[in-house]
Parts: C-alpha cells; structure tokens; sequence
C-alpha cells in the first residue's frame, strides 16, 4: 500500500464519529485487508453482557470497505 493511500484511509476513519463513540481504532493496514480493532465497553453490551453484534458489524463494515478502497 502506498504511503498515500494509508494516509487517505486514516484520515477518513477519523472522521468517523461512530468509530469513536466505540473506541475503535485502525489495526494493520495492507493493500485489500484492513483490521479495525475495538474495545468492549459498557455502552456496547447486549443483555447477557456479551459485546452485541452491532459493534461486530459496524467495525467490520467499515473494514471491508476500507479494504475495498485499498485495491
């Protein structure tokens, strides 16, 4: 991945308000696989107090298309 690229995808995900609110950050980052990488937090539980797949989803939403926006 270009410098240039990897720069344009950090910025972006800054930007994300809801990455943020998770605690989610950027983990490795190569050219078509992207991991984005988040906490457990209290706000992010279900009723068993398990992480709820809506915090499972949102950050694997925006690491496929951050991976998709690498190639």
């Amino acid at each position: 991945m270009t410098p240039q690229m990897e720069e344009k995808i950090r910025q972006s995900f800054d930007k994300q308000s809801m990455m943020t609110t998770l605690g989610a950050r950027l983990g490795h980052l190569e050219t078509g696989a992207i991991e984005v990488e988040a906490p457990i937090l209290p706000g992010s539980l279900q009723q068993q107090g398990f992480a709820h797949a809506g915090l499972t989803f949102a950050i694997g939403d925006s690491a496929a298309g951050y991976s998709a926006l690498s190639v």
